[in-house]
């Protein structure tokens, strides 16, 4: 057992899932991985699917190809399923998004309103899609469910897909209230961990830190302020909080669940040059491209509804990922 699973081991509920079949839609990302090996450790019933990024090797045989801009494979692939777990996304970074603001909003849509009417037509007992913190307004405070606007636009960088997610949360009220069906909405900020992409172009923030200190890349160059403020949370965190309301709180009723911790990009960028062994002084260049100055997500409602068993440190997250990134297990 690698060592990322003794993370949560302790804190993780898999009892209810027993002898039920699950279903990873979107799982060769970053948490699809890891929430299907976590179900594999627990010997859960558990298929994944992928696209077009392929699944880790040793993970291979749990995993189906589906194209789920295809009805029709939405209905096979969530066909005889009890629990449907919507990880699939079509996203593009800060770069992306500038310079092509609207490419994902047609699959995300279909992707997302495809899987929603075939797990009700399938009568799957119970979905779980994975929203995001771009729905939010912008805001200089830690932000809670019940403080998304409808009458103010998503910040101007995610426009495009924040009214995208935005209409997918309601259509799924309406599945809720209109059949009764059994689904939950998880609003999460920014996710890392092990399994996360690693790659120079298509890498969030903290893979991308983390293998340009790693290579000793001098000059240091960040792209934005170095006052930036976000609200990370470690992948196996996440998981506890995707079980809990998978669970307990399919009722069509968002909730946030993050860090709730504000972190300046200033201070991620020291701790990782730090834990790399990277001695070099950053740069920090505001003439590039960046997202929101600040998003952080209130976890008030989670951590009353359902409880908080476990919180990884930053420090903790960044040095488990670090550890990932460097093993044979990356090399796969």
């Amino acid at each position: 057992m690698d060592k990322t699973y003794l993370q949560i081991k302790d804190n993780i509920n898999m009892k209810f899932l027993k002898g039920k079949k699950v279903l990873i839609a979107g799982g060769s990302g970053l948490l699809g991985v890891n929430i299907t090996r976590y179900m594999l450790e627990y010997g859960i019933d558990v298929q994944s699917t992928f696209f077009s990024r392929k699944p880790p090797e040793h993970l291979k045989n749990y995993y189906k190809r589906y194209d789920f801009t295809k009805y029709k494979e939405c209905l096979k692939a969530t066909k005889g399923q009890d629990y449907v777990i919507i990880c699939a996304a079509q996203a593009s970074g800060v770069v992306g998004m500038a310079s092509n603001p609207t490419n994902t909003i047609l699959p995300n849509l279909e992707i997302n309103a495809g899987l929603f009417e075939a797990c009700a037509q399938n009568n799957v007992a119970k979905t779980l899609w994975i929203s995001s913190s771009t729905v939010y307004q912008e805001s200089f405070y830690p932000i809670r469910e019940d403080q998304l606007d409808l009458n103010k636009p998503p910040y101007a960088l995610y426009l495009g897909i924040g009214w995208v997610y935005r209409y997918l949360e309601e259509l799924i009220k309406c599945y809720y209230y209109k059949y009764g069906m059994q689904i939950g909405i998880i609003r999460t900020s920014n996710i890392y961990g092990p399994y996360d992409k690693f790659d120079d172009k298509k890498s969030n923030v903290i893979p991308a830190l983390i293998k340009r200190a790693l290579n000793k890349e001098e000059p240091f160059v960040v792209w934005g302020s170095n006052n930036t403020i976000r609200d990370f949370i470690f992948v196996d965190d996440l998981i506890i909080g995707i079980l809990g309301v998978l669970e307990k709180y399919c009722n069509g009723d968002p909730i946030n669940i993050s860090s709730g911790e504000p972190v300046s990009i200033g201070e991620l960028v020291n701790k990782i040059l730090y834990l790399c062994k990277h001695n070099v002084m950053p740069y920090y260049d505001t003439s590039k491209p960046t997202a929101i100055p600040y998003r952080v997500l209130d976890t008030t409602k989670y951590e009353t509804l359902l409880g908080r068993k476990h919180k990884t440190s930053l420090r903790e997250g960044i040095e488990y990922t670090i550890n990932w990134f460097t093993s044979e297990l990356f090399s796969e």
